[in-house]
């Protein structure tokens, strides 16, 4: 087994909280080894639109590029669940996020107190406010300052983008039911930045940006954190154990390369940053004399409070064209983002126009007819469909959970993560909820045809929990700083230390939670402690 030199510091995952700790520790001085189990991406050649000709083949095969066939694989127990999404590459799920930076409200961050639900964070959102401040200016993020949500906020890094004209329309339906639409923050520039062009509205976020101007993870803190001196990318490093020593310290880090050979890489701490399904994968099958349910795992709850965003999406012809596939719609409404004691549901949802990337193929094969009743359907139709997503907040239950499956293993024989999740009955009140409100929505806005996704199975995008922070060391497996009540030397920074899911998407939250993090263990290392 190859054994490279040892490092001060070893983060496994590049996504958006390897990224910035990478970054952060790289500018005071400390060696870090950053294991990225996918590839490095080219973005103008592996992200190219130009040369696409059809909407839908490009979509179809930029997400066929962050998956990992070797690895990327789940199995699925008793389930409300599809296949979760994940993205593996060097910048993680940024690779393929919409990059929507709506902070937590102060409220997500107290639950059990606002709401008798759930837990309370161990943080509040007046101790990670700063943190969200430096992520949005360091990324520029587009937005507008005196947030009707978040009056806190004097302003962003970026001017926000003009709602899309479809926006615009359904804003009026919005106000018709006292609802307020809000310029939607965004990790996308408005205006250039550090050598990277403003953002042409092509709204293929979701696949890549061949620009530049969305800020992933790999234009942004990676490229950052290499620029140091300090930081070695290793793509395509799976990590399929950790290793401590005889004193339960951490000694190292067990990985294969894109060859199948094994490598330990050892290093004074370990930072777990490969998201909330393969981080407590990684813990728990770090077997040892003294975890032998898994690394940092004395508390049982490596792996539970499993929690998505559920997500309902729609679509509806409006009486005027608004090709709503031009762009992104750039616009939120968090007016039911809070509990309502009037509702018979605790917490809430958020909601939003969708940008409409449905071409004009998938459209005619998804519309029923043939001839020329179908060609004048198209023509009558085609370009006046609009459509919205909302998403709910998702509470926490130990029963949803990323277990190691007894029998299945992938390619370097590590257990596949299996997944067990229900909803309960708030989570289909809030689903109720969402589709009521939409139908008004549509409603206020004299469209036809509408269409509700009624799907019992979710297919999430937004994966949480799994090693939640906390004060108690019986009931939770980090501390506020994402460091391990058990190993000291050991952190899990990303979704996976959530201790509730919000409606605001995880990503800047994420970042702001490793920026804090960072700075606890950068103070600790230089007093000596780690």
């Amino acid at each position: 087994m190859a054994k490279p030199a040892k490092v001060n510091v070893c983060i496994i995952g590049s996504g958006a909280g390897g990224s910035v700790v990478a970054k952060e520790l790289g500018e005071q001085g400390i060696s870090v080894v950053v294991l990225e189990a996918g590839r490095r991406f080219d973005p103008l050649r592996d992200f190219n639109v130009v040369t696409s000709n059809d909407w839908e083949r490009m979509a179809r095969e930029h997400t066929e590029k962050f998956k990992m066939p070797k690895m990327d694989r789940v199995t699925i127990n008793n389930s409300n669940l599809g296949r979760p999404m994940e993205a593996f590459g060097v910048g993680g799920s940024t690779l393929r996020y919409l990059a929507e930076y709506v902070r937590f409200l102060p409220d997500d961050f107290r639950i059990r107190t606002a709401d008798s639900v759930g837990v309370d964070w161990p943080l509040t959102y007046e101790d990670l406010s700063p943190y969200y401040r430096k992520v949005e200016l360091e990324l520029a993020v587009s937005g507008k300052g005196g947030d009707y949500w978040f009056p806190d906020i004097d302003q962003y890094g970026n001017p926000p983008f003009e709602f899309a004209f479809h926006s615009k329309i359904m804003e009026k339906s919005f106000n018709k039911l006292g609802m307020h639409l809000w310029p939607l923050p965004v990790a996308r520039l408005s205006r250039p930045f550090e050598g990277r062009p403003a953002c042409v509205n092509c709204g293929y976020c979701g696949y890549g940006c061949m620009i530049k101007a969305k800020s992933s993870a790999d234009v942004t803190y990676i490229a950052k954190a290499e620029s140091t001196g300090n930081v070695e990318i290793r793509p395509e490093s799976v990590t399929t154990h950790i290793k401590i020593n005889s004193q339960g310290k951490i000694k190292s880090v067990i990985y294969a390369d894109k060859n199948g050979l094994e490598h330990e890489q050892e290093a004074e701490i370990v930072i777990v940053s490969a998201g909330s399904i393969q981080s407590p994968r990684i813990l728990l099958n770090s077997k040892s004399s003294l975890f032998p349910d898994g690394l940092a795992n004395s508390s049982g709850m490596v792996g539970k409070n499993y929690m998505i965003h559920t997500y309902i999406s729609s679509s509806a012809l409006l009486p005027d064209r608004v090709d709503s596939f031009r762009g992104h719609a750039g616009a939120i409404s968090l007016d039911y983002a809070r509990t309502n004691k009037n509702n018979p549901f605790a917490r809430g949802f958020s909601m939003k126009p969708k940008s409409n990337l449905t071409g004009p193929a998938k459209t005619a094969i998804n519309t029923a007819g043939w001839g020329l009743q179908h060609k004048d359907y198209m023509r009558k139709n085609f370009g006046h469909i609009v459509g919205m997503n909302a998403i709910g907040e998702q509470l926490p239950e130990e029963r949803n959970c990323v277990e190691l499956d007894p029998e299945a293993v992938d390619d370097y024989g590590m257990p596949v993560p299996r997944i067990t999740f229900k909803l309960n009955e708030n989570d289909k009140l809030i689903i109720a909820a969402m589709k009521k409100k939409m139908h008004e929505i549509y409603s206020a806005a004299g469209a036809s045809d509408v269409e509700i996704n009624e799907r019992e199975n979710f297919e999430p995008a937004h994966n949480m929990g799994t090693c939640r922070m906390g004060k108690d060391p019986r009931t939770s497996v980090l501390n506020s700083f994402c460091q391990s009540h058990d190993v000291k030397e050991l952190f899990v920074i990303d979704a996976s230390c959530f201790v509730s899911s919000s409606t605001s998407n995880p990503s800047l939250t994420i970042q702001a939670i490793a920026k804090r993090s960072a700075e606890y263990i950068i103070h600790e290392v230089k007093k000596g402690n780690l």
